[in-house]
């Protein structure tokens, strides 16, 4: 997916050889939907979520633009209008590009109701993890991880795999979301998975000619691939992956109430839904990814794993957040300055969540698992 795809490109670019292991291929998971929209959420409180999610934008921004992507029928950026959804929402954003918290180049006024966010867009997130693994440095594997050990003084990071094979390598990055818990000894990581259904819609004449994508309370995007989505749920409770038409109805009436000229152009009544996915997303408690060593949370005081490393936990902000993550911890491997400063490195290193837990109680140690 785009943890894994972005991580492995950045490291090729630095010199090292990557081997891509997923036994489902490149994103059959939550980076599989056929658009995804390159957004982000403005705030002129400068708290480290809210200056990751501005560093990200601009950082996506400029990997998108060096690897000349989005190509021909694989989306646009030419900037995502959103319309506030309540005056609270507004006057957030508002108060971003009021105070200069947001470079105002960034936040362009939409009339009343809403701010388009400049140089944002959609894109195909498939194809993009298509063109970041197509190097020569990076080889793509149908494979799971089934257990791993750190390195030690005398031998490299050990990994066995689905199929019984053992690769031996400098590093392993688990970029495979919530089924990182999965792993032996690390239940303990703080992530909730949150259900998304899309709805593929049939174009119209009128809705044809769309140019932009545009975010509401969810977001709706051109035609790619042939249809419109319109998307999406957030289920935290019913995680059943198999579509269900009363997501698709919840996906219609939200466009309808946020904006209703494009649900009328789309059909109306009569919007014809041809398809739907379901993905899991997967989300820490801090709502920021968690990019950095994998720490071990039986020992006390915490150690560093070594040779292990995490990038999971980014939500619905996949396309946004990744490149700067995969550069972070790329920088990190090959001993180079990170692309951000030490508050905001330290604010999504995984070990932050122990920290806090024995800041309260400092015998804290996960259930056994």
């Amino acid at each position: 997916g785009l943890a894994g795809a972005t991580t492995a490109r950045a490291l090729a670019e630095r010199g090292w050889r990557v081997t891509v292991l997923d036994p489902a291929g490149i994103a059959a998971g939550a980076s599989g939907n056929r658009a995804g929209v390159v957004y982000s959420t403005p705030s002129a409180h400068l708290t480290e979520q809210n200056r990751f999610y501005q560093l990200s934008y601009v950082h996506a921004l400029r990997w998108l633009q060096r690897h000349r992507f989005p190509g021909p029928d694989q989306g646009r950026l030419n900037g995502v209008p959103q319309h506030f959804v309540d005056d609270k929402q507004a006057d957030k954003i508002r108060a971003a590009r009021d105070s200069g918290a947001w470079p105002q180049a960034l936040l362009k006024p939409l009339g009343e109701h809403g701010m388009e966010l400049v140089g944002g867009g959609y894109l195909s997130p498939p194809a993009w993890c298509r063109q970041l693994l197509d190097h020569p440095a990076i080889e793509p594997r149908l494979a799971a991880v089934s257990e791993f050990q750190p390195a030690t003084d005398d031998r490299p990071v050990r990994v066995r795999l689905s199929d019984d094979h053992t690769l031996e390598a400098d590093a392993l990055i688990l970029a495979t979301a919530g089924a990182a818990r999965d792993l032996a000894g690390l239940a303990w990581l703080p992530l909730k998975t949150i259900r998304g259904q899309v709805s593929y819609c049939r174009p119209t004449a009128a809705s044809a000619a769309w140019q932009q994508a545009h975010c509401h309370g969810g977001y709706l995007t051109p035609t790619l691939d042939g249809v419109h989505c319109v998307g999406a749920t957030f289920d935290l409770h019913q995680l059943d992956p198999a579509p269900r038409d009363s997501d698709d109805a919840a996906n219609l009436a939200q466009l309808r109430h946020h904006l209703p000229r494009e649900w009328q152009e789309l059909g109306g009544e009569s919007i014809e839904v041809v398809d739907r996915r379901v993905a899991m997303r997967c989300q820490s408690l801090d709502f920021l990814p968690l990019v950095g060593p994998l720490p071990d949370a039986m020992a006390n005081p915490h150690t560093a794993l070594p040779g292990l490393y995490l990038n999971i936990a980014h939500g619905s902000r996949g396309i946004t957040g990744t490149p700067l993550c995969a550069d972070l911890l790329a920088d990190q491997l090959s001993r180079r300055a990170p692309p951000a400063d030490q508050a905001l490195v330290a604010a999504l290193a995984p070990e932050r969540f122990i920290l806090r837990k024995r800041k309260k109680q400092p015998d804290w140690s996960p259930p056994c698992s």
